[in-house]
């Protein structure tokens, strides 16, 4: 279906699509591991769980809930992002108003699936989707500044749900996320999203279309995915960022369990998830920058060299400059992989498919992270507690480093022919 466009609009829109995709991705937090994890404790005592049985059941839910995100990532290509987050939004917000009902295992596992898959999945997808169509030349700034904004907006969800929960109880404050989330997120993607810069007359970075009849997928190049599927490059995208999801929610699900074992009170705990915001906000920057500029070829290994510190400074963090410097890391490794994959999938592959390549790679993803937080566990428990854990570890993140540094990236496909695979 083609799309009308008269007189473009002044100004290029891209800049406030950013800002629409930053909130949405920072909403995404109640969903996160790092909003999901204040609410632990609560989980064991009120639902009487052990802290095993919490952490499988939100690696069941999450694998559950990474099995729609191909599915969303196509109808992202077919339907726009504004259809999208408008109709996931709402789910998102029903789906926190059930995790303030949770009364046994069960329904808890239900309640991790959807929260995974409307917010950490589908809501995080919408979001890097909406920047990769409006920025191609700025891209890697978009993508840092966005990744910037979330990890900004995430980092403060758990200050906020553990002051609420003191206040409120962990019931209540499930229920008051399921109020604000949609109450800010529909109106401002009712009123202000926009499809693709072509929908209003203008082109990628900016300057207005000139065609009078303009096609959604107009110049826009890309593999379809079972192209992609054949290609090394976009294995390497998947191992590192699937590693990454993994390790980092292993660490962020139990960090307050972590941190209180190193001497820390469950409110400073809380607040270690604040440092991650200066470690992320430096990558975003360094990383968008860099990916602006060459091809980001070194980008992977220099991401699974920064994974492996931050699992050796877990296993040491009885000093203070240690859980200091671990914050940080953590922050500069998940804001480096944030853009790096964001920015590289398009990149590389063009965006013609691009919600079904990111759809891939955001299953195999939350998939990986549903599992992080189940081997931690484990494995602390096996080897007698989280140093000896996070040293073992940590071998995943080298090996990966030296996959990352015999892989070449794709030459530039010539663009296929449009196809919905």
């Amino acid at each position: 279906m083609t799309t009308a466009v008269g007189s473009p609009k002044k100004g290029f829109l891209g800049w406030r699509m950013l800002a629409i995709a930053t909130i949405a991705g920072s909403l995404t937090g109640p969903g996160q591991t790092i909003g999901v994890s204040v609410f632990i404790n609560s989980f064991i005592d009120d639902l009487g769980l052990t802290r095993d049985q919490v952490s499988f059941a939100y690696l069941i839910g999450t694998l559950l809930g990474a099995t729609a995100m191909p599915t969303v990532g196509r109808l992202l290509d077919q339907k726009g992002v504004r259809r999208g987050q408008l109709l996931i939004g709402a789910l998102f917000g029903i789906a926190l108003f059930n995790m303030s009902l949770v009364q046994n295992w069960l329904w808890l596992g239900i309640g991790f699936v959807f929260i995974r898959m409307f917010g950490q999945g589908s809501l995080s997808l919408v979001s890097t989707v909406t920047v990769a169509l409006w920025f191609d030349r700025l891209r890697g700034r978009a993508m840092g500044m966005l990744g910037i904004g979330v990890s900004a907006g995430i980092a403060v969800t758990p200050i906020l749900l553990n002051s609420s929960i003191n206040q409120f109880g962990w019931r209540r404050s499930w229920l008051l996320a399921s109020v604000i989330v949609p109450l800010v997120l529909l109106p401002l993607t009712w009123f202000a999203l926009v499809d693709r810069p072509s929908a209003v007359g203008q082109e990628i970075d900016g300057g207005a279309a000139t065609e009078e009849i303009v096609g959604p997928t107009k110049g826009v190049w890309g593999l379809t995915r079972r192209q992609a599927l054949g290609e090394p490059g976009f294995w390497l995208i998947v191992t590192m960022t699937s590693l990454t999801s993994m390790l980092i929610t292993g660490l962020n699900f139990h960090q307050i369990d972590l941190l209180e074992q190193s001497g820390l009170t469950t409110d400073e705990a809380a607040r270690m998830f604040g440092p991650q915001i200066a470690g992320s906000t430096i990558a975003g920057f360094a990383v968008g920058w860099i990916l602006d500029r060459t091809s980001g070829r070194r980008l992977p290994a220099v991401a699974m060299g920064l994974l492996a510190i931050s699992h050796l400074l877990a296993s040491s963090l009885s000093r203070d400059a240690f859980v200091l410097a671990y914050a940080l890391s953590l922050g500069v490794t998940g804001g480096s992989v944030r853009v790096i994959s964001a920015t590289l999938m398009p990149k590389w592959f063009g965006t013609a498919h691009i919600g079904s390549l990111q759809g891939v790679l955001q299953l195999t993803g939350v998939a990986a992270s549903s599992l992080g937080p189940f081997v931690l566990s484990v494995a602390q428990g096996r080897l007698g507690g989280y140093g000896s854990a996070t040293l073992v570890l940590a071998t995943l993140p080298l090996a990966a480093l030296v996959y990352a540094s015999v892989l070449t990236p794709p030459a530039r496909a010539a663009s296929p022919k449009a196809s919905h695979v």
